[in-house]
């Protein structure tokens, strides 16, 4: 009876009505009926429970590490999707032993597997994952970027783009000599193993290639005249084209028909550049990354910063791109292109100051606004002078690396203990540190950006592996903790590649694995 009376109202008393129940009980009215059901879900009174708007810690890919790791706030809530932040939930035949991160969309994760020979798209939320098929060749992709496109809001489904690499630099032809030869025997000589390693570096029956690897490294002098211009005359045609084309042609994967496919985007402003001065930009700005540059998918277009110093805008739905110059290209630093409160933006720090740009679009006509200009020379002087423990490690925080060890943790003596944590963590008020009035003189590298917070004012940032939260409308900094796993190899080469927030969404149309953990419209940071 009540359910004939409550369907007789019109359909906005009914929203107002299924909008106060919780979410569960949502959930089965949904089910009762193809009106109810087309009600939730035209209106997405689910979503603010399948897409919460809250930050779940951040993936990070780590220097000379077999793959990434979950760094969070622990969390024993029932009401919580429970991240498995290990993706245990992946198939691992244990010859799969290298995962790595490429980007992250609104709670979707696209991983490479075996160095880039396959991609896969999962969802730790609801471990549910799903491997992209190769190219229509057979054959693994090769791409500058991967990126993936996708926004529960408007549709299920999502894509994968592949930008494509630049156009390198054709070897010379002493080079390519260099590679065919190795060790040349004359014609008549036998095969004989000992006489090969017998030989001396000056007998003339065997060409010995010493230090090959650096030879190749090495291009044609200005005292080569011959050779400089024999190199030039080959690359001209290469070098001198316009980058990116119109059309350009990239390599796009979509989850509605399960087929990659060749997509042409025309270009609505001037190219960035010729493909020798895209050449000048390294492709790794700093030693430690990031290995590729970061994208983010806003309102139906994907924001790309590429090499050459440049953010492509690429639409989607309308096959256009255009082209964006990037605010800030300096040499050694870190440049993090992200979300920031629902705007695109573009942030770095140089000499102790971090500088964020927000992306202006009046009218189409791109422009980058300087919004905030913060010195932050004493935070990480700050985070340099934490005291280690015995164990060489900065203190734990609030957040932790999720491992598969995550019911322990160890004491500065090495001892394992069960760990324990306070759930209950306000965002805007614990941990956080105060170094008003404070001198700290103590050698830091400097804070990298290692992401932005889409629904706060709030940038993270790294100095080695102390995190920290600094609250942009009020300089207000949070200490999160530890970011370095404890089963990373130590070794010089130690750092951050990359880093990609993390936003949990509990739906999208994935085909394998099975749909687990729950949701909650709670914001937990």
């Amino acid at each position: 009876m009540a359910t004939a009376a409550l369907a007789s109202l019109p359909d906005d008393a009914v929203v107002g009505v299924l909008r106060a129940l919780p979410m569960q009980s949502l959930a089965v009215a949904r089910c009762v009926c193809k009106a109810w059901r087309d009600i939730v879900d035209d209106r997405a009174l689910l979503y603010p429970y399948l897409c919460p708007r809250s930050v779940r810690g951040a993936f990070i890919n780590y220097v000379d590490h077999n793959r990434p790791h979950h760094f969070a706030r622990p969390t024993s809530s029932s009401t919580l999707p429970q991240v498995d932040g290990m993706l245990r939930f992946l198939p691992n035949d244990h010859r799969r032993d290298w995962w790595s991160l490429l980007d992250h969309c609104n709670g979707l994760l696209l991983c490479d597997i075996d160095w880039e020979s396959t991609l896969c798209i999962c969802n730790p939320a609801t471990r549910r994952w799903t491997m992209l098929p190769p190219g229509a060749d057979g054959k693994c992709h090769r791409y500058a970027g991967a990126y993936v496109a996708f926004d529960p809001a408007v549709s299920p489904h999502y894509e994968v783009i592949l930008i494509p690499e630049l156009p390198e630099k054709p070897p010379s032809p002493k080079q390519q000599d260099l590679r065919k030869e190795r060790w040349v025997l004359p014609e008549d000589a036998p095969l004989c193993l000992d006489r090969l390693f017998s030989l001396s570096p000056d007998d003339d029956d065997i060409i010995s290639i010493c230090d090959e690897e650096e030879e190749f490294e090495q291009l044609p002098t200005m005292n080569d005249e011959e050779s400089l211009e024999h190199d030039i005359v080959d690359d001209e045609p290469c070098r001198l084209m316009e980058w990116p084309p119109s059309p350009w042609m990239l390599r796009v994967f979509s989850s509605r028909t399960g087929h990659w496919e060749e997509r042409s985007f025309v270009s609505e402003s001037k190219p960035a550049g010729t493909v020798e001065q895209m050449r000048l930009d390294p492709e790794e700005p700093t030693f430690r990354g990031p290995r590729r540059r970061y994208a983010i998918y806003h309102h139906g277009s994907l924001y790309v910063h590429c090499r050459g110093s440049f953010v492509i805008r690429l639409s989607l739905s309308k096959g256009k791109y255009q082209i964006i110059e990037a605010p800030a290209n300096i040499e050694y630093t870190k440049p993090y292109l992200g979300k920031l409160q629902k705007s695109v933006c573009f942030g770095i720090v140089h000499d102790n100051q971090l500088k964020i740009w927000i992306l202006n679009e009046p009218c189409g006509k791109m422009e980058w606004v300087l919004k905030y200009e913060v010195e932050v020379g004493l935070y990480a002087k700050y985070l340099g002078a934490m005291p280690y423990g015995k164990n060489g490690r900065q203190p734990d925080g609030s957040w932790i690396v999720q491992e598969d060890n995550i019911n322990t943790e160890y004491t500065d003596d090495g001892v394992e203990t069960p760990l324990e944590r306070n759930y209950e963590w306000d965002s805007d008020n614990d941990d956080i540190v105060n170094i008003e009035g404070q001198e700290y003189y103590f050698w830091s590298q400097g804070l990298n950006i290692i992401g932005f917070h889409p629904f706060k004012e709030v940038v993270f940032m790294v100095e080695w592996f102390g995190v920290v939260a600094y609250h942009l409308n009020s300089s207000k900094i949070q200490y999160l903790g530890n970011s370095r796993p404890k089963c990373y190899f130590r070794n010089h080469t130690n750092g951050i590649y990359e880093s990609f927030v993390y936003t949990p969404c509990m739906i999208g149309e994935l085909v394998h694995g099975d749909e687990t953990g729950q949701s909650s419209c709670e914001e937990d940071y």
